[in-house]
């Protein structure tokens, strides 16, 4: 039982590590490829916009707490 909950625990660090930030990159391509290639007269492109912002806005966000990581750690590195 013990092998399934420290399988189970990987698979989920996993996911938060690696599929997060994947899944976020892909997202902003994807929305910004729709943005661009949806004229600007067309019903969806509003709606496209906005997707295309808040991806950005997420993608920021997570670049934002990886910088502020790394200085965090590095801070710490340089205490001990």
């Amino acid at each position: 039982m013990n092998d399934v909950n420290i399988l189970i625990m990987e698979i989920i660090e996993l996911i938060l590590i690696i599929g997060i930030p994947v899944g976020l990159l892909v997202f902003f391509i994807v929305s910004l490829v729709n943005l661009c290639r949806t004229p600007k007269d067309h019903p969806k492109y509003k709606g496209r916009k906005t997707a295309f912002i808040v991806s950005a806005v997420l993608l920021g966000l997570l670049t934002a707490l990886i910088i502020g990581f790394m200085v965090l750690l590095t801070s710490a590195m340089n205490h001990m």
